[in-house]
């Protein structure tokens, strides 16, 4: 989850960066305190950053990394090419990895199943084809293309919400397309059912919701008379309901679930049709995972201090809601930390449950790997070195797209 910032907004971090070191040289002179001992990480879309004080300076660095935590570990989230190609078919699958930081292994937690199918139907038809190996160039304009992507949501604990998206086309046929979403649970590597987040009867509830919801956005659709919406009418009437096509969401700082109508089909929507938020009672997991995200308040999102003695995290957005302003808050004053791109999508606190010495070295590792990455690089092919995975696109702010240097438009 566009990973780095642009030249205006590194340029504007700069000048952040540079006014927090006369900010700390103001201080000396008794114009402003020491900060408090702080140490978090930011996550955003596009990186994450590592933020501490030592009751004097600020100190940032970022990375583009995008991180989950649960059980007391950190994993980093990645995605990986499933190249099948062949010379004059494109056919590229994708699969997600966790990371453990501090173990080093990567499991599977996601994989893409219908561009392996397609590939096997492929050669089944083409029992000469040539399979291309990693170095190989295909045809400029391949007969057949299928390709998969996906787009993380966000990241509750070890619940990753996702977009997924396949599109299929073969020279004289009408292209296939089909987009749905889903939750992981990271830990079991599985996809995740209501009933596996909120009681029985809670879950039963919200499907029940999300059938009239459905409803709903049906008969709102039938009195539009523009083309889009009397495709999404046509393609609505063939489908029924899917109580796993969900993403979790958190709109004013509470946990919500997002029913949506999943597309599958030729000449349905690129979308899937979210249907509007239903806010349950919070599950008792939430709890543990609830303080990384805001509070949303006026014209700032508060991230609050644990302890009378601690201190708030802010994030003030500009009037394009294209950069944040983050600065630590003490209640009675503010320190400025840096500029990152909108929005700020949660905080990992890392001084309420201290790390221990092999944690944080892992952590660093992680920073470090990820500061070799290449700006240009979405996906590679398999296998490539561990650490220089490729870096996870977020679904709020990123278009649909793909490139593969095998086959040129």
């Amino acid at each position: 989850m566009g990973f780095y910032s642009s030249r205006a907004t590194f340029a504007c971090a700069l000048l952040v960066v540079a006014a927090c070191s006369r900010r700390d040289r103001t201080d000396a002179a008794g114009a402003l305190p020491p900060p408090p001992r702080a140490e978090f990480l930011v996550a955003t879309q596009d990186s994450t950053f590592w933020v501490s004080t030592n009751g004097r300076a600020i100190r940032t660095r970022g990375a583009p990394l995008t991180l989950a935590q649960y059980d007391g570990h950190f994993f980093e989230i990645f995605l990986a090419d499933d190249d099948r190609s062949y010379a004059d078919a494109l056919l590229v699958g994708l699969r997600v990895y966790r990371r453990d930081l501090l173990q080093g292994d990567s499991t599977i937690v996601f994989e893409d199943s219908i561009v392996p199918r397609i590939a096997r139907e492929y050669g089944n038809a083409h029992p000469n084809a040539h399979r291309l190996s990693p170095d190989e160039d295909g045809s400029d304009d391949p007969a057949t293309q299928a390709m998969a992507d996906l787009q993380v949501v966000d990241l509750h604990g070890p619940y990753l919400s996702f977009e997924y998206h396949v599109d299929i086309s073969q020279r004289g046929a009408a292209p296939w397309h089909s987009t749905r979403r889903g939750v992981i649970d990271l830990r079991a590597a599985r996809p995740t059912r209501l009933t596996d987040l909120f009681p029985t009867a809670v879950a039963a509830a919200l499907v029940d919701s999300g059938r009239r919801e459905l409803v709903a956005v049906v008969d709102s659709l039938r009195g539009d008379s523009r083309e889009n919406a009397r495709r999404a009418v046509n393609a609505l009437s063939k489908l029924h309901f899917d109580d796993r096509s969900f993403v979790l969401t958190v709109p004013d700082s509470q946990l919500a679930v997002e029913f949506d109508v999943p597309q599958r089909g030729i000449d349905v929507p690129d979308e899937v049709i979210p249907l509007d938020a239903l806010r349950p009672n919070a599950p008792q997991w939430w709890s543990a995972v609830a303080p990384t995200f805001a509070r949303e308040e006026n014209d700032l999102d508060r991230w609050p201090r644990a302890t009378a003695n601690g201190y708030d995290i802010l994030a003030r957005y500009d009037s394009a809601a294209e950069n944040a302003r983050l600065s630590i808050s003490d209640g009675k004053h503010e320190w400025p930390v840096r500029v990152v791109g909108a929005p700020v999508l949660h905080v990992f606190w890392l001084d309420r449950s201290p790390l221990d010495s092999a944690s944080r070295r892992a952590l660093a590792r992680a920073f470090d790997d990820a500061s070799l990455y290449d700006e240009a690089t979405r996906t590679v092919r398999l296998p490539r070195a561990a650490h220089q995975p490729p870096r996870v696109r977020f679904a709020a702010s990123h278009p649909r797209a793909r490139h593969s240097s095998r086959h040129r438009a």
